[in-house]
């Protein structure tokens, strides 16, 4: 019994594994690698101890991907996740996330290893493990420097929109009326509150539970709303396109939850009908499967 764990800044998700059958499931709060406060590391503690209460038997080896993984923190990872699902640390695997997802896409068996994975979550990153091991990746770096076309940056461009018809005296259309659906307001406190509100990263998270109501007003046919799903297929497709230039590979998957159609179809544009494969897209918890120790 493999359990493998998916921890983002967004949500956390995991699955139960029997003889490779996905036999039970489920989701709890976000979790992020950044552990360096007492007060993280004890929310990592917790949401692990939320998770291992979830499930209904004990694995027999658990595989952790964590979205913001530094490395210095993995013994202290390793040693929670021994402590709390009471397993030795031989049967344990943490690695980022990016590498869980890019294994439940990719093999890796080929001389040039797996294909680019193009995620776009909160943040955005193109990802490719060569053969050895080697990673060559473009962006994931973070929502203070780029991230350009995952949720973050979507809600971010959405809401700039807004304010900025507001600052012109306009009171805005579809675009405007989605987002203060979600904000719960149009009043410049309440939004100010919503967005800067809760303490270091929330209105990073703040921001990204608007992407939704972006591409719901791009749907609806705001002209702002389609440009911004347009910019991010632009931005994401780019990523793509520098990772495969440095790892000569021609093999795509796309993956994560700001890939709604409107930005897949912009992604797609810039790619001729010979130019790449792309390969299906499945869920990044069957990563655990390849990367679960033997």
């Amino acid at each position: 019994m493999i359990l493998c764990l998916d921890l983002g800044a967004s949500s956390s998700k995991w699955a139960l594994f029997v003889q490779g059958e996905m036999t039970a499931s489920g989701s709890s709060a976000p979790l992020s690698g950044h552990l360096y406060t007492p007060q993280a590391r004890q929310r990592m503690a917790d949401g692990l101890a939320e998770i291992r209460a979830a499930v209904a038997t004990r694995p027999s080896a658990v595989v952790v991907g964590l979205a913001g993984l530094q490395t210095d923190f993995v013994p202290l990872i390793v040693e929670m996740l021994s402590g709390i699902f009471q397993l030795p640390q031989t049967a344990l695997h943490v690695t980022d996330d990016l590498h869980l997802a890019h294994a439940a896409h990719f093999s890796g068996d080929g001389p040039e290893g797996g294909g680019t994975l193009v995620y776009a979550g909160t943040g955005s990153m193109a990802y490719h493990r060569t053969a050895a091991g080697e990673v060559i990746r473009a962006g994931g770096h973070g929502f203070l420097v780029d991230d350009a076309g995952g949720a973050f940056w979507q809600g971010r461009q959405g809401l700039k929109a807004v304010l900025r018809q507001a600052d012109r005296g306009d009171g805005g259309g579809l675009l405007a009326s989605r987002l203060y659906e979600v904000i719960g307001s149009r009043h410049w406190p309440d939004i100010r509150a919503y967005v800067y509100g809760g303490v270091y990263g929330e209105g990073r998270a703040a921001l990204a539970r608007l992407a939704p109501a972006v591409y719901a007003a791009a749907v609806g046919g705001d002209a702002d709303a389609q440009a911004i799903q347009r910019r991010a297929g632009e931005e994401l497709a780019r990523l793509a396109r520098a990772v495969l230039d440095r790892s000569g590979g021609h093999e795509l998957a796309l993956c994560g939850g700001s890939f709604n159609p409107l930005v897949r179809a912009a992604f797609y544009t810039h790619f001729g009908e010979h130019d790449v494969t792309f390969a299906p897209t499945v869920s990044p918890l069957l990563g655990g499967l390849a990367l679960a120790p033997a």
